[in-house]
């Protein structure tokens, strides 16, 4: 429509007297630049999505006759406006807070000793405990009259130099607790961008290296060529977008669509409860089931998923011996919370003598 990026109210208020295109799009009504201020803020109290499905239910349903109900969900990563170096990494930060711990425990211990204080030490610290010390410690500085000084050839006290060290290190113990609490629940972060999760994106010609972009991951749900639902979500996989994807759909239309086709990406235990309770088909596909017909992935004799079974659905090896065997139950917990119970069995000996047992079992 126009070369610029962006025009002002007063500017598409003219555009809408003047150009043609304009006048063809606002079907020549010529509306004020009061009138566009107050579309605009509308959409900034979240009516975007209100005007998103209503607009998508009467395409698909008045207009169309679309069967909203059967709906194909796949997800795509869009790259943020952010430096792909400016990364921040949960587990880095937690590794270097334990660092600091042990190093905050060091340095109280040989304030304790020196000064004769009795300041606890502990396995995990805040940084408000060490700017209560500093705190402290400044004060006695200044009752007693401690010059504080900086800079070349000039010697600080002992206890200045104890009370830099401890201020450096709240300081950097306030600075791990804010990228915690940014993080949340994501386990990577952008500095230049907050919102954005690093994530492992398609190989293109440009990015071969296999590292990983801030990113957004989009979900987009697509009823006979036309979208009926989109968000966006910062998890990097597509298996925890699923419930929050479909309960966003039901907030907006009152109902779950009966037949949401995904890949194998969507499977999870957790999904296909989450399916059976909201009485959604179970027309997603399991983890494994492209491996399962992956030629390299068949010649894999060893692996579990490519033994055959007897007519009881017992389990027989490589070297003809059949796993029989009850040996108990492993129970556990899902992300989710839901639980988790799969049956182990064995074979007779226990795989005794078995010429094959180095090359089956992970340990030998």
């Amino acid at each position: 429509m126009t070369s610029r990026k962006n025009i002002s109210l007063r500017e598409l208020e003219s555009l809408c007297r003047t150009d043609c295109r304009f006048l063809y799009l606002s079907n020549y009504e010529m509306p004020s630049h009061q009138a566009f201020k107050r579309v605009l803020d509308i959409l900034q109290e979240g009516a975007i999505d209100d005007i998103f499905f209503e607009l998508s239910h009467h395409i698909a349903v008045d207009l169309m006759c679309i069967d909203p109900h059967v709906q194909f969900v796949d997800g795509t990563k869009i790259e943020a406006n952010a430096h792909k170096n400016s990364f921040v990494y949960k587990k880095r930060i937690v590794n270097s807070r334990k660092k600091l711990y042990l190093s905050t425990s060091a340095l109280l211990s040989e304030i304790n000793s020196f000064f004769g204080y009795d300041y606890p030490l502990r396995d995990e610290y805040q940084s408000w405990d060490l700017f209560y010390v500093c705190q402290y410690l400044m004060e006695v500085m200044v009752q007693t009259d401690t010059q504080i000084c900086y800079g070349i050839g000039h010697r600080k006290s002992s206890i200045q130099r104890y009370y830099d060290a401890l201020l450096k290190m709240a300081l950097k113990l306030m600075e791990y607790e804010e990228w915690l609490y940014t993080l949340g629940n994501r386990n990577s972060c952008s500095k230049t961008d907050l919102d954005a999760t690093f994530m492992a994106t398609k190989w293109d010609y440009y990015n071969q290296s296999g590292v990983t972009r801030p990113c957004y991951n989009c979900q987009i749900a697509v009823s006979d060529g036309l979208i009926v639902n989109a968000d966006i979500f910062q998890n990097p996989g597509d298996t925890l977008t699923w419930q929050a994807f479909m309960d966003r759909y039901h907030d907006y239309t009152g109902k779950y669509p009966c037949r949401p086709v995904a890949d194998a990406g969507y499977g999870s235990l957790d999904n296909y409860l989450y399916n059976l309770k909201n009485g959604i088909e179970l027309v997603q596909k399991y983890g494994n089931f492209g491996k399962k017909k992956d030629r390299r992935f068949q010649k894999r004799i060893y692996n579990v998923l490519n033994w055959k079974q007897t007519e009881e659905g017992f389990l027989i090896c490589p070297e003809g011996r059949v796993l029989d065997q009850y040996e108990g139950d492993n129970i556990s917990r899902t992300r989710g919370g839901n639980l988790h119970i799969s049956q182990m069995y064995a074979e007779k000996g226990h795989c005794e003598g078995c010429p094959r047992r180095s090359q089956c079992f992970r340990f030998g």
